[in-house]
């Protein structure tokens, strides 16, 4: 399985692309765990939630989640920016989605019950690469919050 979902990534021999429905829940995944590493903690409220999020957004199966995780965290600690993961979702996703997408990101910046500084510069980013203006990011920060 993990040697299957790794070839998602690579670039393929034959031309054809991988599609979009391999592609989409391993970069969810991989900005997840930025997102959970970002303020230099990885608590099990995060981790929990993570493969929730997951489950419930990105259509993961429970067959399939701690591969996916697996693979997402070797992604995450060898890349160096995160444009090749949010061009996938930007390729796959509507505005409206992507605000709900960017909601279920705050549900697990906020699931040790706190908002760090580093937590809040890369959710600013990650909005930024995925389209969302600054209101729209702080529309779902705040209703998050909230709940």
């Amino acid at each position: 399985m993990l040697k299957r979902l790794l070839q998602v990534f690579t670039a393929p021999t034959g031309g054809t692309e991988p599609s979009s429905e391999q592609r989409i829940p391993l970069a969810a995944a991989v900005l997840l765990l930025e997102v959970a590493h970002s303020d230099g903690e990885f608590h099990q409220a995060e981790q929990d939630l993570l493969g929730e999020l997951l489950k419930n957004h990105f259509s993961v199966s429970e067959e399939s989640l701690a591969d996916i995780l697996e693979l997402a965290g070797e992604m995450r600690r060898d890349s160096h920016d995160l444009h090749q993961f949010t061009r996938e979702i930007n390729k796959a996703f509507t505005q409206p989605e992507k605000e709900r997408i960017i909601e279920a990101i705050w549900q697990l910046v906020y699931a040790d019950g706190r908002l760090d500084h580093y937590e809040e510069a890369l959710m600013r980013q990650l909005g930024s690469l995925i389209g969302l203006s600054h209101r729209q990011l702080m529309e779902a920060k705040l209703k998050v919050a909230k709940a």
